[in-house]
């Protein structure tokens, strides 16, 4: 074989390689970009995940809060009921006491 002969050989196989690596470069980055791609859904997946969990807990203590405040607002309202209706079983003995004590200060005048 002549020294022609190899130096062709020589640039047939840089050649190749060239094509090669610049096949592998073009693979890597077609990699990366789906790594890339694939990295970005399951990060949208997380955050819509997180997202939905979070407003059915808000969902949930709201409900919560709601149920609480009705209960209070029965509480207070029995709870009113009660001093009216104690208020008025008074209101024959306040007026009857109204009515001593104007007596007395009446027959104290005179």
């Amino acid at each position: 074989m002549s020294r022609a002969d190899t130096l062709v050989k020589i640039k047939e196989a840089e050649s190749k390689a060239r094509e090669t690596i610049a096949a592998a470069e073009e693979k890597q980055k077609a990699i990366s970009a789906g790594a890339r791609r694939e990295a970005i859904r399951i990060m949208q997946e997380a955050e819509d995940k997180m997202k939905a969990d979070h407003e059915a807990a808000m969902a949930k203590e709201k409900q919560a809060m709601s149920e609480k405040k009705q209960q209070l607002l029965k509480k207070g309202s029995d709870e009113a009921d009660k001093l009216m209706s104690k208020a008025a079983a008074n209101v024959p003995k306040a007026k009857a006491r109204v009515k001593e004590v104007f007596e007395r200060t009446i027959d104290a005048s005179a």
